[in-house]
């Protein structure tokens, strides 16, 4: 266990911010005790019971030894001592390094002259002499030493002129070292641990945190020095932790692209970007936030093209697209990020891809990396952006929330209504309105152009989009042969849509299913002979009714199939009208005959007359009145009398009646039925049985 230190060792530490042989002073003056060192060199160790108290304290804190612990109440700032730093260049000196260093490199010059008539020692002395008389006092910054009166000596001069000499007159050996001690705070390690958070907490719950957390025996900051710490650190040092990833680089340093060097069409960039803003949908008409892609010249700055969809996809990349080449020109790159509507099998597919079948090299940015996009993110904020804040239904960051609001439930209140808000601008409208932004964007100045002075005003004015595209091409047709000239690519109408590969059956393809889930065959005679073998077949997303089918391998038109080409009707049209035709008319003449049928049901049979007798006659009479009292009975209506004594006189009559042959009412016999089983009809033939009873005993 190391118990004894050298002076070289305790140089600047607490307690002994001295140099090395002051220490050594002191350790003779107070006499401490030592030891000699072994090894190299020699010298004199000190033990650390020999150390003041505060030397102790922090040799145990920072662990330089396996000491003992040393009791201490206080902490102090350890003293980090920085190594002379050599410049490269006079710029990287301060200032008063470059003082000392151009009063030496005045002295050596004054040498020079000098030593060619006296010699160099003498020249020396001379110089050493008139310092010391006070002569040379525009050369006493040359020793780099604070306080009034210092003058030169003999040997630092002589030491500069050597190394003059040795570097061959470099005026940068001259200037001295920086050597300035800066103090690091013992408890700055652990406190950034509680600083260096990506929630951003506030200084003062920082503290509050590390008076909880800070390791024992430290010290706690109090808050103006932990506020003069981080003011004293470097700004990418106090934000680690606090920041990542893109936040952390935009204050770090950026390499800016120049594009001064490339043609018009040489690189289009696009990207996606959600509509700050609320317009009314298309099909139902609530509010929406549309997706809208425009399409910029990496040169020029042109919005060359865009797309507005319902949402990002990537059949909105296709159109916009489409639009710039149609209207502009194919570029040589695409450059997009790694987004699903850049990067899918309709866009880069080899063979099939939109981009491969133009011609057009794929490039991708980074993940998470928006800086690479810059000339895309300030185009939204030109053109989109501050289109949306015309819009009273912008939703950006900058509206006011009272305002939002308002209109928020303004326009929902129209919906709930069913009627239509004034406040939401319909999508015919709105594409207009965008087409009008992007005009006014590509037709004024660009800060990212170059700038040409008016002729009239004498002001430098930047160029517009519109004008950089002018010039670079009329640059471009001086410059490059008339084949590699950008032109707009009309020529093929099936390029720009998305395509698949199919297999070619007897002149059909399929690609897609109907509103039936039938699948959508395309025919034509052309693909008679492609039979069996693979093809490309493009098809427009806006028109179903046909597909243009290409060869693989040299990307050759072979046919524009139609959707049911080869479909045929499966009877004549005449023919089938005339067997509907007659097959009505069998059913009508079947109809006709089920109608007298039933018109002679309900008249019934023709009356027969038969002669009957004088006794089947009246028997005829005697049935026909039954039927009529029957009838008579039937029509009258059944009341019960509401005493049960009443009652059962009633059942009485009627069982008389019914037993004389009489025919009564339905409701009648059913209560005569019913009544047999009342308690009172029960009692009532019980006492009719016991008085029948008596009456025969008695007789």
């Amino acid at each position: 266990m190391k118990s004894h230190y050298t002076a070289k060792e305790l140089e600047g530490l607490p307690g002994l911010k001295i140099t090395e042989r002051a220490i050594r002073d002191l350790a003779d003056r107070e006499s401490w005790p030592f030891q000699k060192r072994t090894g190299r060199g020699g010298g004199k160790e000190y033990p650390l019971a020999a150390l003041p108290e505060e030397t102790r304290g922090y040799i145990a804190r920072r662990g330089m030894v396996n000491a003992p612990a040393v009791k201490t109440t206080t902490s102090v700032p350890a003293v980090i001592k920085t190594t002379g730093i050599v410049a490269s260049n006079p710029a990287q000196l301060k200032q008063w390094q470059r003082v000392v260093m151009d009063a030496r490199v005045a002295i050596m010059r004054m040498i020079e002259r000098a030593s060619q008539l006296v010699g160099v020692n003498k020249a020396i002395n001379t110089i050493v002499k008139a310092s010391v008389n006070g002569e040379l006092l525009e050369f006493a910054a040359a020793n780099a030493r604070k306080g009034q009166g210092r003058s030169l000596s003999y040997d630092g001069v002589m030491k500069w002129w050597m190394c003059w000499k040795k570097s061959g007159g470099d005026c940068l050996q001259l200037a001295p070292k920086d050597t300035e001690n800066y103090l690091e705070p013992v408890w700055a390690e652990s406190f950034l641990q509680c600083w260096a958070k990506p929630q951003k907490p506030c200084l003062t719950d920082v503290l509050e945190e590390y008076s909880r957390t800070a390791p024992a025996g430290i010290q706690l900051p109090s808050y103006s020095q932990a506020r003069h710490y981080l003011q004293k650190m470097g700004v990418i040092d106090r934000e680690k932790g606090r920041k990542t990833g893109n936040e952390l680089k935009s204050i770090k340093p950026c390499r800016r692209r120049d594009t001064s060097g490339m043609y018009p069409g040489d690189a289009y960039t696009a990207d996606g970007h959600c509509f700050d803003g609320e317009v009314a949908h298309p099909f139902h008409g609530r509010p929406f936030r549309p997706e809208i892609t425009p399409v910029l010249d990496v040169n020029t700055r042109l919005c060359v093209g865009w797309s507005c969809d319902l949402a990002e996809s990537g059949l909105a990349v296709l159109d916009a697209l489409r639009g710039a080449c149609e209207n502009y020109g194919p570029c040589a790159i695409f450059y997009t990020d790694n987004g699903s509507g850049f990067k899918n099998q309709m866009m880069t597919a080899p063979g099939t891809g939109i981009l491969h079948r133009a011609g057009i090299t794929p490039e991708y940015s980074r993940p998470r990396n928006p800086q690479a996009h810059g000339l895309s993110e300030r185009g939204h904020q030109t053109i989109l952006i501050k289109a949306a804040k015309q819009l009273c239904t912008y939703i950006g960051s900058t509206m006011d929330n009272d305002a939002a609001r308002l209109v928020y439930k303004q326009t929902r209140k129209a919906i709930k209504n069913g009627e239509s808000s004034p406040l939401l601008i319909e999508w015919d409208d709105f594409v207009a309105f965008v087409n009008n932004a992007v005009d006014r964007y590509n037709n004024n100045p660009h800060r990212g152009l170059p700038a040409v002075r008016n002729s009239i005003t004498r002001k430098r004015i930047n160029l517009t989009p519109a004008q950089a595209w002018q010039l670079g091409m009329e640059r471009m047709q001086r410059e490059l042969p008339q084949d590699e000239w950008l032109v707009p690519a009309k020529e093929l109408p099936d390029l720009y849509h998305p395509a698949e590969e199919r297999t070619c059956n007897r002149g059909e393809v399929r690609l897609g299913t109907l509103t039936t889930g039938l699948p959508k065959i395309y025919y034509s005679r052309d693909l008679e002979e492609w039979h069996g073998q693979r093809v490309q077949v493009a098809y427009s997303p806006s028109d179903s009714s046909k597909v243009w089918v290409r060869d693989l391998e040299h990307q050759r038109l072979l046919a524009v199939a139609e959707l049911g080409g080869n479909s045929d009707h499966y009877f004549a049209p005449s023919r089938l009208e005339e067997a509907r035709i007659k097959r009505g008319q069998g059913q009508l003449k079947r109809l006709e005959n089920q109608a007298e049928e039933i018109r002679q049901e309900m008249h019934g049979p023709a009356p027969v007359i038969v002669e009957h007798s004088e006794e089947i006659k009246r028997e005829c009479l005697r049935v026909v009145k039954q039927i009529e009292e029957a009838e008579i009975v039937q029509a009258s209506v059944f009341e019960l009398p509401p005493s049960e004594r009443e009652r059962q006189y009633l059942w009485q009559e009627l069982d008389a009646r019914m037993q004389a042959g009489e025919v009564v009412q339905a409701e009648a016999v059913s209560f005569h039925k019913g009544w047999q089983n009342s308690d009172y009809f029960k009692a009532w033939k019980s006492i009719q049985e016991d008085l029948a009873g008596k009456t025969a005993a008695a007789q």
